[in-house]
């Protein structure tokens, strides 16, 4: 059986993602690089008609969208389940991973890590402060607002990691990075907690990308 495939460049948080479901589950896997910018262009766009990272291959299925992703992940290969079976759980797991695609994502990485990080190192652009302090009220009520559905548990959809923690954790921990990240995770230190365990698994570890602590 051959090892899966993920294609998509290493610092992409929804890339990050894919990879910590396999090494949660034992799983090895190739990571082929496709560098920003090159997703608009063949042979990634047979991959993802959409343009977008990750895209991934097993035993010749092919499958794109991250949440299909890791799904698949969690279905198709052996090890401790990534979704709990109690229902109030799962939802809560569907719901915050619902958050971060739907609301964590665009502000805190579309706009904010975007032209903090992005605009000025690979276009040469200068960062639009206007669209960043723009997007910040709406990525302080993401972290509130999982903190708070989280409660005192040790991950952040049960007392276990779930899907929804391999989701959150890569956008998190690289917004954690810039000064702004920095100033909304003082004020949340239950996640602060949750993330320092997440960056002690050695799933996280494996999958880390080079230089982001540089």
């Amino acid at each position: 059986m051959a090892h899966p495939i993920v294609y998509g460049p290493p610092a992409s948080t929804y890339v990050w993602s894919a990879r910590l479901a396999l090494a949660e589950k034992g799983v090895t896997h190739e990571l082929v690089d496709v560098p920003f910018g090159q997703e608009r262009e063949e042979p990634h766009l047979s991959r993802h008609p959409f343009a977008r990272v990750p895209a991934f291959e097993h035993d010749g299925f092919v499958l794109y969208e991250t949440q299909a992703i890791i799904r698949y992940v969690d279905e198709r290969f052996a090890g401790a389940p990534l979704q709990p079976e109690d229902v109030h759980q799962w939802s809560r797991m569907n719901q915050i991973i619902g958050i971060v695609d739907a609301y964590a994502a665009p502000s805190m990485g579309a706009t904010i890590l975007f032209n903090r990080l992005l605009a000025p190192r690979l276009l040469g652009r200068e960062p639009d402060e206007a669209a960043i302090a723009a997007a910040l009220p709406r990525a302080g009520l993401c972290l509130a607002e999982i903190e708070r559905l989280m409660g005192e548990q040790r991950f952040l959809a049960a007392d276990f990691i779930t899907l929804a923690d391999l989701i959150a954790v890569p956008l998190f921990y690289v917004f954690a990075k810039i000064p702004e990240g920095q100033a909304l995770f003082a004020e949340h230190p239950r996640l602060q907690a949750w993330m320092a365990r997440m960056a002690a698994r050695q799933s996280f570890q494996v999958t880390k990308p080079k230089g982001l602590d540089g």
